[in-house]
């Protein structure tokens, strides 16, 4: 991780926000500000803040208005929203990955986890951020194979490891210990570390399982809408529902309502 030169850089506004929504002083003026300070990513998030996702689809012309629409509550996953769009901007040769499939699975993945937090104690935010952030392993390792004379293709072989067997096969870790690494350099929450670390076997996170478990299921609805050439289980592991709040019997009417919001997601915050 400390070798690769052409890494992201870490996105600060983030962990400012963070710091800024912790307290019951914040204020409005405060977020926009340091909002502000990053010209391509306040574009972004007034861009996003005019999506059905985040508000009602009106029109939108400043930060103010943005985080007006959405509230302090929600101005968080917002900027993450950016955030992780910019991170996730070019294609990754080492997977055959256009940039905007990679955002896709990212945006579906954080409407699921998110949703599923909403049944348990997991925190809504960290949900959606693990979930935006769960790919960004296949970054890291996609960063590497470009400096590399032969680097392999490396071909996905379904959920639930994903790309894990082949880049464990090549690297001896997997994206999902890229993934973390990157975000304990970037000083992300350590529970969102742990649940993209854990994110192929959450039953192995003693510390923080539950928001492994939601990301682990999320993960499955991810490859349901994105990945339909691959072939997945019928359902995900029966523990990892339980675990993640949500029974088997209304699974379908939740797995129907998060479609139903990735679809709308998924037309309005696309990448550019």
């Amino acid at each position: 991780m400390r070798r690769l030169s052409n890494l992201p850089p870490t996105p600060k506004v983030l962990h400012k926000l963070q710091e800024i929504v912790a307290s019951p002083d914040a204020t409005i003026e405060e977020i926009a500000e340091v909002v502000k300070l990053e010209p391509g990513l306040s574009a972004r998030v007034v861009r996003m803040a005019q999506s059905t996702q985040f508000g009602r689809g009106a029109t939108v012309s400043t930060i103010m208005e943005a985080i007006q629409r959405v509230g302090l509550a929600g101005v968080h996953e917002l900027v993450t929203y950016a955030v992780a769009a910019q991170l996730v901007g070019q294609p990754l040769q080492a997977y055959q990955l256009e940039a905007q499939s990679l955002w896709s699975r990212a945006v579906a993945c954080a409407i699921a986890a998110s949703s599923l937090a909403e049944r348990s104690d997991v925190d809504r935010s960290d949900a959606y951020t693990a979930g935006l952030m769960h790919g960004i392993g296949l970054l890291v390792i996609d960063r590497h194979a470009a400096g590399q004379r032969r680097a392999p293709t490396l071909v996905s072989s379904g959920y639930p490891l994903d790309y894990a067997p082949a880049e464990h096969e090549w690297l001896g870790f997997t994206h999902a210990d890229a993934g973390a690494a990157l975000l304990e350099l970037w000083g992300f929450a350590p529970d969102v570390i742990s649940a993209v670390k854990h994110q192929l076997d959450p039953e192995a996170d003693l510390e923080h399982r539950k928001l492994s478990m939601v990301l682990a299921t999320a993960r499955w609805a991810r490859s349901l809408f994105c990945v339909p050439e691959e072939k997945i289980p019928e359902l995900p592991s029966p523990l990892w529902l339980e675990e993640s709040g949500i029974p088997i019997g209304e699974f379908g009417e939740w797995l129907g309502t998060i479609r139903r919001r990735y679809l709308i997601a998924c037309g309005e915050l696309r990448l550019g």
